[in-house]
């Protein structure tokens, strides 16, 4: 079976920016699930999945345009504090939801304004991933209408309708 529209892929991974810092990895935990041609990854990566196997090693260079996109100078701006719903949690680096349920990082605090960037912190970023396919099964009809493979509850037996 190979990784393609409708299959739920089972996945271990590493991802590194260009320096080869660690940003993300579930290696050491259970692999994460997604389902392939749903949009559940950025597309970069769901590209180069695509026709993989079980047991096959995929290193990428995700570029930012395949991934999440690049910084927009127009999500770095001013935000009254009183316009915060928690102001406590205003301090640099700090992230903080906006009025509209947006979430920001925290730039700088100007007394009564902040600076915020709503851009994903990782984008304008090109992606280094190594991923291993550990699991590739056809996705049920369910999954395919919802979009996401099935979650079992903690405690379930992963069998549909069993919880």
């Amino acid at each position: 079976m190979t990784v393609s529209a409708h299959k739920v892929v089972s996945i271990h991974y590493e991802l590194k920016d260009d320096s080869g810092n660690l940003l993300q990895s579930n290696d050491g935990h259970a692999p994460e699930d997604y389902l392939h041609g749903a949009g559940n990854v950025i597309p970069g990566l769901e590209r180069v999945l695509e026709g993989s196997t079980i047991g096959q090693v995929i290193e990428a260079i995700i570029p930012h345009e395949w991934a999440y996109g690049p910084r927009e100078l127009s999500l770095v701006f001013e935000v009254a504090l009183a316009d915060i719903p928690d102001p406590a949690v205003c301090e640099p680096g700090e992230v903080v939801e906006l009025f509209d349920g947006t979430e920001a990082l925290v730039i700088e605090n100007k007394e009564d304004l902040l600076i915020v960037d709503a851009n994903h912190p990782l984008a304008g970023m090109s992606l280094h991933y190594t991923v291993r396919i550990s699991g590739i099964r056809d996705a049920t009809n369910e999954e395919i209408r919802n979009g996401e493979p099935y979650a079992p509850l903690p405690g379930c037996s992963g069998e549909p309708g069993c919880c």
